[in-house]
């Protein structure tokens, strides 16, 4: 078998309803030259069985699973350490951003010379009728990031970003944060390393779903935040 040129890793979490369409969905725009890795992070709903159930008509789908819920950066870590691409594609598995605009995507990281392109969904809530909550949160987070790492992109949190493969094998074992700040980490480090960043428009799903925002979640990230700017520092 051929290396694949690009690898898409799905991370997934209590997506019984919904993965195995968004999965066959996804292999139906991509076609057969892309690998497509979902890695389920502990549900406990049908989310397993329900890629076990697209696998089956899709054997070349690859499935792995974490047996408790470990946080969104392992699922990503796990399916990279699967994968096999010169380029990867991190999509979340609920497809609130859709599998559609991944082949451009890739087009364009291919054609121009920026190792990392991170999804920009500003433009796209607005038009998705996002809660005004979390478009304020974006963007609160998105000024915090920007004064503090002085990244050249205006979100980090998006689901969707493209990358060439060398840039995850050079950073990703340091990266620390698991769960909600993983992104920010994960570019803060790229950057560091001397890796370029550009940012893109990408579009939202109108009937996208919102997590509701926890005081724990906030306490969570704002915690997570500060301490990769106190490692940030302390590298240099």
């Amino acid at each position: 078998m051929s290396t694949p040129r690009v690898s898409v890793v799905m991370p997934a979490y209590q997506l019984g309803a919904t993965i195995y369409d968004n999965l066959i969905s996804a292999r139906r725009v991509l076609g057969r030259d892309v690998e497509i890795i979902v890695v389920d992070d502990g549900s406990s709903d049908t989310t397993f069985s329900e890629m076990e159930r697209a696998k089956r008509e899709d054997v070349a789908l690859e499935i792995a699973r974490n047996e408790t819920n470990r946080g969104k950066g392992e699922a990503l870590r796990r399916g990279f350490g699967l994968s096999h691409g010169e380029v990867i594609v991190f999509l979340d598995g609920d497809l609130d951003l859709p599998v559609e605009q991944v082949p451009g995507l890739v087009e364009r990281l291919a054609a121009g010379s920026d190792d990392v392109l991170v999804g920009s969904k500003s433009a796209a809530m607005l038009a998705g009728h996002y809660p005004t909550k979390r478009r304020m949160l974006s963007r609160v987070f998105s000024l915090v990031s920007k004064v503090l790492f002085r990244l050249p992109v205006s979100e980090t949190q998006t689901g969707l970003k493209v990358m060439r493969r060398p840039v995850l094998e050079e950073v990703f074992d340091d990266v620390r944060i698991v769960r909600y700040a993983f992104d920010l980490e994960l570019l803060v480090r790229a950057k560091r390393a001397g890796f370029t960043l550009a940012e893109v428009p990408v579009d939202l799903r109108l009937d996208a779903s919102s997590a509701p925002l926890h005081l724990g979640t906030l306490w969570e990230m704002g915690r997570d935040t500060l301490r990769i700017f106190v490692w940030s520092v302390r590298g240099k």
